[in-house]
């Protein structure tokens, strides 16, 4: 009996100790359009709120994940999201469409101020992840919600690739420059209908 305890023991422990082994990488997708340093008064007529990002289930975690092929995934034990990867692209495109149409107010919902956004942004993403060649891909729907009529201004799938790095800190950095380019689509049509 004390024999298998002691070969337990010493199996967890050597378990315990490869587990510590592993050095985990945190990533966070970043704004390529930075804020000015300046503070901005909220403009309670012109607020566009961007509702929580809906992502794909296998997205919907903190790891990772790498496309190997059709229908085949990798998701990356030690690449960790700092955060969960929805808030982050909801940050972001907060940044990016705050700089690209200065003359809105963009909150990230929830949001602590006692306002009402007269629009509502929804952003669904189905795939965004990168392949073993650096490729990039970034696919869903966003649509414009005006929040008093309760009816659809804008909307429309979207389905972005672009090639970079195919390491983790390049494939980050190509998410990067997807999220601005799906930004700048946005921002076109808010202008545009609002």
């Amino acid at each position: 009996m004390y024999k298998n305890t002691a070969l337990l023991s010493a199996t967890l422990a050597a378990l315990f100790l490869a587990g510590c082994s592993g050095k985990s990488d945190y990533y966070t997708l970043q704004p390529r359009l930075l804020p000015q340093h300046e503070l901005r008064s909220i403009k309670t007529n012109h607020i566009v709120g961007i509702g929580e990002v809906q992502v794909a289930d296998y997205l919907d975690k903190k790891e990772l994940a790498t496309r190997l092929g059709h229908g085949r995934m990798r998701i990356r034990q030690n690449s960790l999201w700092a955060g969960t990867l929805n808030r982050n692209i909801q940050r972001v495109l907060k940044v990016n469409l705050s700089q690209l149409i200065p003359s809105r107010t963009f909150l990230a919902y929830p949001w602590e101020e006692p306002v009402s956004d007269s629009h509502r942004l929804f952003v669904t993403v189905d795939q965004f992840d990168g392949d073993a060649n650096g490729t990039v891909t970034l696919m869903g729907h966003w649509s414009l919600v005006d929040q008093q009529a309760n009816r659809l201004v804008a909307g429309e799938d979207f389905h972005l690739t672009e090639h970079g790095a195919s390491d983790t800190a390049g494939i980050v950095q190509t998410q990067n420059r997807l999220l601005e380019r799906l930004s700048r689509i946005i921002a076109g049509n808010i202008r545009n209908r609002i």
